[in-house]
């Protein structure tokens, strides 16, 4: 009986252990992930961006402008120019047909824009009542003395400022590739000083670029990745942020002993210290390769298809 009992702690304990080693750890990365459109994702299809901007001069489209130019060039994706006006533009498309301006041609498209905007402010003000009194604190008893009450007033701006901007992409010809679309985004703030409208301007043009490129291009988001039971020591390798000594531990592990060694756990790992390391193109073979041996593994399946949603991995590593 003793034996048998101490049997089914062993047992118990081995299960556990099982149990432990099959629980794939979990690391943050930021990678890029496909646009919140997954539909009208452009990457891979337009190379060049030309901002239309048809009031050079004023304010708040060249803010715009500045604003969509900025968030369109920090992103890998596509070439980015702007454009004064129409004029400007007829010769900036024929500059690019006959006098090509960049080095390698391809897909032109023009982002159009008009954009309103509504500005109020408001001040309020408050009366508070307070008691006035002379205090003498080198006295032992009595310090302080009522003489009197008065009244203090409280001022407040109440600012409120939003944008409503009109966008649309089309081709050359005016084919529509994004149908036009309007995007409003505010800032309201109560404060005892009015903030620069500039500054308004500028931080509302920013939210209102950043959020349509999100629409429709790849972006960057910090995400949970599942490393699989690959090898222990690239696990670990990798859960401590060396990717590049985990990327050549499994190369030489594969390398030296492909029959066992070459697995799809592996396959996958080489992938993730590689997507890591932003080569999106590599990464993504490496998935498919570790999919043609375990093509029902959805942890490999979701990697694969992440990337290939985001961006175009065919055309260009980002």
């Amino acid at each position: 009986m003793l034996v048998l009992k101490m049997n089914n702690k062993i047992v118990y304990l081995l299960m556990m252990l099982l149990i432990v080693a099959g629980c794939a750890a979990r690391v943050p990365m930021r990678s890029w992930v496909p646009p919140k459109s997954a539909d009208q994702n452009i990457a891979g299809k337009i190379d060049y961006l030309i901002i239309v901007n048809n009031h050079k001069g004023d304010i708040l489209p060249d803010i715009l402008e500045g604003a969509f130019r900025e968030r369109f060039a920090s992103l890998p994706f596509l070439e980015v120019e702007s454009s004064s006006s129409p004029d400007d533009l007829a010769r900036q498309m024929s500059d690019y047909n006959f006098i090509p301006r960049i080095g390698k041609k391809g897909k032109v498209a023009l982002l159009k824009y008009e954009v309103q905007e509504h500005y109020v402010v408001t001040r309020s003000r408050s009366v508070t009542g307070v008691t006035l009194r002379h205090c003498n604190y080198l006295l032992e008893k009595n310090k302080c003395n009522v003489i009197g009450v008065g009244s203090l007033n409280h001022g407040t701006q109440n600012v409120s400022y939003a944008q409503t901007v009109s966008i649309s992409i089309t081709e050359e010809n005016g084919n529509i590739i994004i149908p036009r679309q309007k995007i409003e985004r505010g800032y309201k703030r109560s404060s005892k000083v009015v903030p620069d409208e500039i500054v308004l301007r500028k931080k509302v043009s920013d939210l209102i670029a950043r959020e349509y490129t999100k629409q429709i291009l790849p972006y960057r988001a910090h995400i949970e990745i599942e490393l699989l039971n690959g090898d222990s020591i690239a696990v670990e390798m990798i859960e401590n942020g060396a990717y590049s000594l985990a990327l050549k531990r499994l190369e030489k592990l594969i390398t030296s002993n492909s029959a066992t060694e070459k697995t799809a756990e592996n396959l996958y790992l080489q992938g993730v210290c590689l997507e890591f390391q932003n080569d999106l193109e590599g990464a993504f073979s490496f998935y498919q390769e570790a999919l043609l041996l375990e093509p029902e593994n959805t942890t490999i399946q979701y990697a694969a298809k992440r990337l290939k949603k985001a961006v175009s991995i065919t055309k260009k590593s980002v």
